[in-house]
């Protein structure tokens, strides 16, 4: 039996330039009410470009032009913060970005501009595998379309708790996924992500009622729903509560957000913990040092989640003027961003980032380990669930027998250590404000001898079949020949 027509029979994987299109339904209601579906005719009329001001557009039908490159920039930085567990393990991390990198394209395929679900997702997968992809790509999306917005970075419900939240959030079942503060407005806000092949309006009631949080977070903040529909095609429905607040006046810009506010990078450092964690685990020789282009002030509008880096004036300009063979000193020199890239090992990922934001990380992994060091003291018994390589080498619980735990028992443990990392952690926040800051100081004073040891070798991956984006202190690049370059659908 055929599928039909429409159920992602076509064989295109996402191809260079990896451009393609997502219709976004936005709609506005108070309270927050899920707006209808829309029908495939409607999904196919959306036609509006998104704006280029920052911030929540006004309600309508958008046709968003975005790029392999950003949706692979924002699964790498979304989800739980799992750096505790694995700043001991840190080639643990290159597996973590596998895992988030490559369901993408073993269920995603391009036709047109369109991103449609593959026929093995819609009839040859079980249904569990579709509910598990669904999860993961609404994740995805929800983090992209509050980038698209400018949002920035987002952190996990389950790792922290948002600023000015009521004490009992971290003993609060069924959560709102995801929270961060937009630096426009400073307003706190808190998105909930639902996905799965055809996403009715029950899960998004549910999403409403899970941002519902009535005195759990008494301070203002925006409610935003995100829901990621693959029917036919890859769309988006996103309902937010009312009007946001108006932006800042003096429009902030990226750089002075970083620069004055601890808590915003304190976020940025942990949504990079895994490109860190992998950077550090690369053999020596593996890492190099690239030039990008410092980007461009703009006093009216927010840049984009990520620069791509061929169309990129100042990073194009900058490379013409440092000759090969230079070094991380040439490019400061030039006034240009030196970033330290690493190709992730079983990938088509370089990825990378800037001194500043690897001696945040770096302080930022020190602290979570402090974090879980107080956990083995205060709640030791909590050990007998992790693996070996967590334990302190020779703690008296590695000695112990193996306990046989149920399944059931074995995930009410791991959540009771989870929540209580998270309090320890929520008690040590002062502590990693303070070490994130040193730490993005530091690096921003230094240069990549002072940090790793070493001056890595000066490389261009765009010449070596990688298309490359950026942002001020975040590198992405993925190889070229890894995609389809046969642009005709069948």
């Amino acid at each position: 039996m055929q599928p039909p027509t429409w159920a992602g029979t076509v064989d295109t994987p996402l191809s260079a330039p990896d451009a393609f299109d997502v219709p976004v339904f936005l709609r506005r209601s108070s309270p927050l009410t899920p707006a209808p579906r829309p029908t495939p005719v409607l999904v196919g009329l959306a036609h509006e470009p998104w704006p280029q001001d920052t911030g929540i557009p006004a309600d309508g039908a958008y046709l968003v032009s975005t790029t392999w490159r950003a949706l692979l920039n924002a699964t790498i930085s979304v989800g739980r913060d799992i750096g505790s567990w694995i700043t001991a393990t840190p080639r643990l991390a290159r597996h973590e970005i596998r895992a988030r990198r490559y369901p993408l394209s073993a269920y995603l395929v391009q036709s047109g501009r369109e991103i449609v679900p593959s026929v093995v997702y819609t009839h040859g997968t079980e249904s569990s595998t579709r509910t598990a992809f669904g999860y993961h790509v609404g994740m995805t999306m929800a983090q992209w379309a509050c980038q698209t917005m400018g949002l920035g970075p987002t952190t996990h419900a389950e790792s922290a708790i948002p600023p000015g939240a009521a004490p009992c959030w971290d003993s609060t079942p069924s959560l709102p996924d995801l929270f961060g503060t937009h630096p426009d407005t400073s307003e706190l806000w808190l998105v909930e992500a639902k996905g799965s092949r055809r996403l009715g309006m029950g899960p998004r009631a549910k999403g409403a009622q899970q941002l519902d949080v009535g005195a759990l977070v008494p301070v203002a903040h925006q409610k935003v729903l995100c829901g990621t529909s693959l029917e036919r095609r890859l769309f988006m429905m996103i309902d937010v509560e009312g009007d946001p607040p108006p932006g800042d006046p003096d429009n902030i810009s990226d750089e002075e957000t970083l620069e004055q506010d601890d808590n915003a990078l304190l976020e940025l450092a942990r949504s990079r913990m895994l490109t860190y964690l992998a950077l550090s685990s690369l053999p020596r020789n593996g890492l190099r040092v690239t030039a990008v282009g410092r980007p461009e002030d703009d006093a009216v509008t927010r840049r984009p989640p990520v620069r791509l880096l061929e169309t990129d004036e100042p990073t194009a300009a900058l490379r013409r003027r440092v000759a090969p063979g230079s070094d991380d000193a040439d490019i400061r020199q030039q006034h240009g961003l030196d970033m330290l890239t690493g190709r992730i090992p079983g990938t088509d990922l370089m990825l990378g980032m800037s001194r500043r934001l690897y001696g945040a990380c770096r302080e930022l992994a020190y602290a979570e380990r402090r974090v879980i060091e107080r956990v083995r003291e205060e709640r030791p018994m909590y050990m007998d669930a992790l693996p070996r390589e967590v334990q302190r080498s020779g703690y008296a619980v590695a000695q112990r027998p193996e306990r046989h735990m149920s399944d059931r028992a074995r995930e009410e443990r791991a959540a009771a250590v989870q929540e209580y990392a998270r309090r320890v952690r929520t008690e040590q926040q002062d502590d990693q404000l303070r070490s994130v800051r040193e730490g993005f100081t530091m690096g921003a004073r230094g240069s990549w001898m002072h940090l790793i040891d070493l001056t890595p070798r000066f490389a261009l991956p765009s010449e070596e079949g990688f298309l490359e984006a950026a942002t001020s202190d975040t590198y992405l690049a993925v190889e070229e020949e890894a995609l389809d370059l046969d642009t005709e659908v069948e």
